[in-house]
């Protein structure tokens, strides 16, 4: 045991343990592999959750600005948890159900609460709310062309080959009427029997009461949605009908806005800007107590103490998503770590092959020395990752792990090919092996 032990943690530093690999099992390898892989998802979980803090604090926008909201005594929202959701209370104690603040849209909001051009949204409308779209065409020739989608309806099949179904977000809520739903229903029942036997299945379901005049609306809506236009996939993940919620998303942070705090009544999203690219990040309540963020009594001090805690405590929530996404991606990288294990060893085993260094018997015999750098390799740059995301681009980070790992590793396979080869050499002239050992 003390051998092995011996062997595993030292043979990445020693050219003479390494070469005990070739005597050894593949397990070895894979023991190294496996923790390279365990390293690297915890380097990118340490990565995402650990710099949140440093970058908070050192923001000159993103922090000034949430203090502006809950901390200032002349501008504070009066904001609480119940039942893991945030509520927003106005000037007479009800709750605000609609958008309480929008520095992105609205001059008085952005005059009163964004501070050097941090943008920040509250918006209290359930997260099902339904989103007044405009759809539309666009040519996909280069020239911009839009058109209705009535109009792209009119065209020949290989005119509407030109041309790109798009959505464009109002940004208010769709409010459905009884004239709205008997439209949808004319257009369900022009439909083959399919569609109109669905629609007449709702109709049922509202006259027996198992659905209510609010629930069979919508359900209508989205039966006439889905049949009526394409598919939405582009714009929506988790409905088939368009949601208020994405609004944000698709007029703000897909066009590149990275300062920005956007809160709703079950979660939060936002984007730091560090100065060395963004901080992107979700937050969620769940787990927080009941009752008021800040009380009424709060100092100025004590204030902004509470408003960091909301903003760190929800992002540390998302500790278990972060770790279970981070778990996903690194399992999806496992095919290009072991390629890069191959790799280093195909490398590694032609230097010898050039060297004319045939102590190590076979391609097998690298592949269990390369593996077992792997651990170290994962290791170096787990703490890569973790110290990198402190001062590097967070897309960067994405992609710089893996590239760090698989240097380290061809590196150090590499070395020790060049060290066997010298070794043979040596020997060839007269010189034991172990004269070159290290």
């Amino acid at each position: 045991m003390k051998k092995w032990l011996r062997f595993f943690f030292l043979s990445f530093f020693s050219h003479k343990e390494s070469k005990e690999g070739a005597k050894r099992g593949y397990g070895n390898a894979f023991l190294g592999f496996l923790l390279a892989v365990l390293f690297l998802w915890a380097g990118f979980v340490g990565g995402e959750m650990l710099p949140f803090g440093a970058h908070y604090n050192s923001s000159d926008s993103f922090r000034p600005t949430v203090h502006r909201v809950f901390a200032d005594a002349d501008s504070r929202v009066t904001a609480e948890i119940k039942d893991g959701d945030l509520k927003i209370k106005g000037e007479n104690g009800e709750y605000l159900g609609g958008v309480v603040i929008n520095t992105l849209e609205n001059e008085s909001d952005r005059q009163k609460y964004s501070v050097n051009g941090c943008g920040i949204v509250i918006d209290m409308r359930p997260a099902d709310t339904l989103a007044e779209v405009e759809a539309y065409y666009l040519s996909n020739d280069g020239e911009n062309t839009e058109i209705s989608y009535e109009d792209y309806l009119s065209l020949s099949e290989v005119a509407r080959l030109n041309f790109d179904f798009k959505l464009r977000y109002t940004g208010a809520a769709l409010e459905l009427t009884d004239g709205m739903v008997e439209e949808y229903l004319a257009y369900l029942n022009s439909c083959d029997e399919q569609i109109k036997a669905d629609a007449e299945e709702l109709a049922a379901e509202l006259n027996e009461g198992k659905l209510t005049k609010a629930e069979y609306q919508r359900s209508v809506y989205e039966l006439y949605f889905v049949n009526y236009y394409p598919e939405i996939d582009e714009y929506e993940s988790t409905s088939k009908v368009p949601l208020l919620r994405n609004y944000y998303y698709h007029q703000y942070i897909s066009k590149g806005v990275t300062d920005y705090l956007f809160i709703f009544d079950d979660y939060m999203a936002g984007s730091i800007d560090t100065g060395n690219g963004e901080q992107s990040f979700y937050g969620f309540y769940s787990d927080m107590k009941d009752g008021a963020l800040i009380s009424e009594e709060a100092s100025q001090s004590e204030a902004i103490a509470l408003t960091d805690g909301f903003i760190i405590d929800s992002f540390n929530a998302t500790a278990p998503l972060n770790i279970y996404a981070h778990f996903v991606s690194v399992v999806s990288f496992v095919p290009i770590i072991a390629l890069m294990l191959m790799v280093a060893t195909l490398l590694s085993s032609s230097i010898l092959k050039l060297c004319g260094a045939f102590g190590i018997g076979s391609l097998g015999d690298m592949v269990k020395i390369s593996g077992s750098y792997a651990w170290f390799s994962g290791l170096v740059s787990a703490v890569f990752c973790i110290i990198g995301a402190f001062f590097i681009d967070k897309g960067l980070m994405s992609i710089l792990p893996l590239a760090v790992f698989f240097v380290i590793l061809a590196a150090r396979a590499v070395i020790f090919a060049l060290t066997e080869g010298a070794a043979h050499k040596k020997h060839s002239d007269g010189q034991t092996p172990e004269q070159t050992e290290v």
